[in-house]
């Protein structure tokens, strides 16, 4: 089972939060963290998943963006982390949306409209942000449960398919500005 983090190492993920679940999985031969990007943490992280000997976490550096369907493809979840601050609550991480364009369940450690997406879509497992215990726990329950993280997969698929094709939002977007510009003045 593949829990997979695409995108940014940076400071405002802590992804430090992924190395603690890792620790708590470390053994679930059954279960891997996959990190693969890059960013200011980048180098930091790398050298205390080697100082923790984390076996069960893969780390790659940035891949060209010709890779990046085999390697969504591997992913049985995926996980969108943020820190647990205030200023995060009103950032929607795009990686959701490519997450439901895969159809890979989600696991989400942010607060706010990001996690309503996710919730209102049905399509993964809510966590409080920087909670190690409950990322575990969410991995370990789609790891169990294959079933519910296809349907859940499946469910963002839709939910994106419906509510966020950009040539939808597009034409919607078009007859706003249509209808402004025919108001009178």
């Amino acid at each position: 089972f593949v829990a997979a983090y695409f995108g940014t190492h940076g400071m405002a993920h802590h992804l430090e939060t992924i190395f603690e679940a890792a620790r708590l999985l470390e053994d679930d031969g059954r279960i891997v963290f996959l990190m693969v990007g890059d960013g200011a943490e980048r180098a930091r992280l790398s050298a205390m998943r080697d100082e923790r000997r984390l076996e069960n976490v893969l780390m790659l550096g940035q891949q060209p963006k010709s890779m990046m369907p085999e390697l969504w493809a591997l992913a049985d979840a995926s996980l969108v982390l943020l820190r647990k601050k205030d200023v995060f609550r009103t950032v929607i991480p795009s990686k959701i949306f490519e997450a439901m364009g895969m159809a890979t369940p989600i696991v989400i450690g942010v607060e706010g409209e990001a996690r309503e997406i996710v919730e209102v879509a049905g399509g993964g497992i809510a966590i409080e942000p920087e909670n190690a215990e409950q990322l575990a726990e969410a991995v370990r329950r789609l790891s169990d449960n294959p079933e519910l993280g296809a349907e859940m997969g499946n469910r963002a698929y839709e939910y994106v398919r419906v509510r966020f094709d950009r040539r939808e939002l597009a034409r919607r977007y078009l007859e706003v500005l249509k209808d402004v510009a025919a108001a009178p003045a």
